[in-house]
Order: C-alpha cells, then structure tokens, then sequence
C-alpha cells in the first residue's frame, strides 16, 4: 500500500499501529519529487501522438508514477468513467482550490491539516495520472482527451509542490501525519452514511434552491453570526486581525462551539455529535470552496 493510500485509506487505531521509517519516508518524498520535472516534458514530447517515441514515453511515463506514495490496485475504471470523474469540478475551479487551502489553513494552528490538505490532493491527482497513463496503456480510444487531463493534472500537481515548497516545517509535518503521531479527525462509517444524505439537501440550501426548515436556519444562523464572533475574537485578541480572519475562524476548533449554538437556540433537544460533524464539514466544504 502506498503511503498517501495508507494516510488517507485508514482508520485512525490503523494509522497509529503503523511503523515507518523516517528514512524511509524522507528517502521515497524525494524520489518523488525528482520524477515531477520528467513527466511534464514527457507529456510535452506525447502531445503530437504520431511521434515515434510515443509508446516508449509512456511506458517511462508509467515508471515514474510507480511510487511508493500511492497504489491504486483494485481501482479499475474504464476511460469514461476516468473523464468523467476528471470533467466533475472544472480545471479553474481546482486550481482555486488549492490556492484556497493556504487562505483556509495556512495558519500555525492548523498547520497538520493544511499539509494534510495537500496530501489529500496530492494523492487524488497521482491515483487520476496513473489511471489515465494506465487506460492509454491498454488503447483507449480517447488518447487525445486523456493526454490533455493528463496535462492538466501534472499542472495541479506542481502547484501543490509549490505551496508545500513554502512550507519550512514541511518534513516534520508529513513525517507526524504518515507514522500516526498527528492524527486528523476523518469520519466514520455512520457520518459517511449520513454525509451522502445530508449532501444534497445542504447544497440546495447554499444554492438558494431550499429557503426554510431546520437544516436552511441552522446555516443561515451560523453564517450571519460568524462576522460578529470573528470581531469579538478579534477585539478579545484570540484572533489575528488579517484579511483570511474569517476563513481561519470557521476552520478552526472555536468554529464547534459557534455550530451547537446555534443549533441549541433553534432546537431545544439534542443534536448528535454525527450530525454536527457532518453539518461543519459541509459547512466548511462550502465556505471554503464555494463561497463568493
């Protein structure tokens, strides 16, 4: 298993039993990290798809996805199912995204999850690259459309470097997360079930699509009192004053104690710890990446 598939694959008493050596982890990132100039001019040489050299590119092109970060055995898709996964959120608004994270958590505080929060993509464009090299490997017929995905993904995953680039405390952070000793809260299987339920109803909302009941006042709750708690903090010093100070606030643990209440004032009954994790998740999915 890969160490990005183990990171992001695992369940937390998992990823604290797993023993990795730090040399091993350090030796493996910067192997990776040397392949990363290599397969963007070999996508630059794949291009022109007459060019006699193009097999050979892309068998090169393989080795070089075949890390020890990521694996994606048992994870066959067909090339369809390979552009549409990669069509679902436009190549603009994934860029903004990964500028996003730094504005959402690159603060001290958050730090694990804003590495995190790297990795994370880092994985999803890795798995997409080698499924694409993988679906053109075995001749699909939309080898144009995948080289160009296949671009596009190599372009994100350089801007992730380059964010991770500024991190000085970099190695100290990955190191942390992949050997367990930062663990950062995922959800279970029960906040899973409930997320998918939970999913479209919340987007309506944030859509102007639904515009009443209980789920609609509890968001329209939390979003008209986060500027007066940011300037609170901000008055009390317990918050920097800085143009991100709101999106640091939401993705911060105060952030929790906003979401109950509001939800207690609304809901004289209680409301489980599942459903206010999964409503600030989706809360901050769409503060975060969705907001105007």
């Amino acid at each position: 298993m890969g160490l990005l598939n183990h990171l992001f694959g695992s369940t937390e008493s998992y990823a604290k039993e797993m023993e990795v050596d730090e040399e091993f982890i350090v030796k493996h990132w910067k192997h990776y990290l040397s392949t990363v100039s290599r397969k963007k001019d070999l996508i630059r040489y794949m291009r022109t798809r007459l060019e006699a050299n193009f097999q050979n590119n892309l068998q090169e092109l393989k080795k070089l996805l075949d890390l020890e970060l990521v694996d994606i055995s048992g994870e066959e898709k067909s090339g369809i199912e390979i552009i549409g996964d990669l069509e679902l959120i436009e190549h603009p608004q994934k860029v903004k995204r990964v500028h996003k994270l730094e504005q959402c958590l690159g603060y001290a505080e958050t730090k694990h999850e804003y590495v995190y929060g790297l990795l994370h993509q880092l994985h999803s464009f890795l798995k997409s690259q080698m499924h694409i090299v993988n679906k053109m490997l075995s001749g699909s017929v939309n080898t144009e459309t995948l080289i160009s995905h296949l671009k596009l993904q190599i372009e994100l995953e350089i801007e992730i470097i380059k964010k991770i680039e500024q991190i000085e405390t970099f190695h100290s952070l990955f190191l942390a997360l992949i050997k367990g000793e930062h663990i950062i809260k995922t959800m279970d299987a029960g906040e899973g079930r409930l997320l998918k339920k939970m999913q479209k109803g919340v987007g309506k909302i944030f859509s102007n699509e639904i515009t009443g009941g209980i789920t609609y006042d509890w968001a329209m709750g939390v979003f008209n009192a986060i500027e007066d708690k940011v300037h609170e903090l901000v008055a009390n010093n317990l918050l920097d004053q800085h143009p991100d100070m709101d999106f640091e606030f939401v993705n911060r643990p105060i952030f929790i104690e906003l979401v109950k209440k509001v939800i207690q004032n609304l809901r004289p009954r209680n409301v489980s710890e599942q459903m206010i994790n999964v409503f600030i998740h989706l809360f901050r999915e769409w503060y975060n990446h969705e907001r105007d």
